[in-house]
């Protein structure tokens, strides 16, 4: 194999690296999930996702009247500003008294989604959980439904099935990662989640995702000359415009 074939193999086999910095109880992580699914169509294997889980609720915690109110709040402006459906459901779970969120449970079974090595299912299993909670209202402390939520994704559910029926060492098994989640949400430059950040000229660069909720679109369209010389080797002379929308 000539050094042109060989050159050409290694700029087929380069991917956008694209870290996803997330909750699974994020209210704008899921308004930001049609974000994610367009990018995925659009550009499938040119990207390589990798998923980082923050830790927004490290405990379980009771849901008092002012916390309960800035949810519900912030539902109605997901709805208003990207079209995104909070269900009746979970508006009457947060509503409930005795009511308690826990960010632990379901990111303990994302991240053995994360293990298997499959960042597409990884992404598939976590927009399941989103309709699950935000849509039908179902609470993410029930490890039953995190556990079928992986059917047809996970390939062996024993690991994750134990660790759940082990709450006591939820904490120790991922204050390590909620750490790496958070480290890699400030040095992005990223203020809360999600973050997304793309490795561009070999940093990590915050990508203002906010300003295409309800426009995924648009993203699309705004990574297409990042996509074009990080993927196919394409000139660079057309991102300058781009850099400055996306860092």
């Amino acid at each position: 194999m000539n050094k042109q074939n060989v050159d050409h193999q290694s700029m087929e086999n380069q991917k956008l690296q694209i870290a996803y910095i997330m909750d699974p109880l994020c209210g704008w992580c899921y308004a930001a999930s049609p974000i994610v699914e367009q990018l995925r169509a659009e550009y499938g294997d040119k990207l390589q996702w990798q998923i980082y889980l923050g830790g927004l609720i490290r405990d379980s915690r009771v849901l008092g009247p002012r916390f309960r109110e800035h949810i519900l709040t912030a539902s109605q402006h997901i709805e208003q500003i990207t079209g995104q459906v909070i269900g009746a459901g979970f508006k009457a779970l947060i509503e409930q008294p005795d009511s308690a969120l826990d960010s632990r449970p379901a990111s303990i079974a994302i991240y053995e989604l994360i293990l298997q090595g499959d960042a597409n299912k990884t992404l598939d299993y976590i927009h399941r959980l989103q309709n699950h909670h935000f849509r039908e209202g179902f609470s993410l402390n029930e490890t039953d439904l995190l556990i079928s939520a992986t059917d047809g994704l996970l390939d062996d559910q024993s690991g994750l099935k134990k660790k759940l029926s082990e709450p006591k060492t939820w904490s120790d098994l991922m204050d390590p990662l909620f750490t790496q989640g958070h480290n890699m949400m400030t040095s992005s430059e990223g203020q809360g989640y999600p973050t997304f950040a793309i490795k561009y000229r070999g940093r990590y660069q915050k990508v203002q995702h906010e300003d295409f909720y309800g426009n995924p679109e648009g993203l699309v369209t705004a990574l297409a000359s990042v996509i074009s010389e990080v993927v196919e080797g394409r000139s660079p002379a057309l991102k300058a415009i781009v850099t400055e929308r996306l860092s």
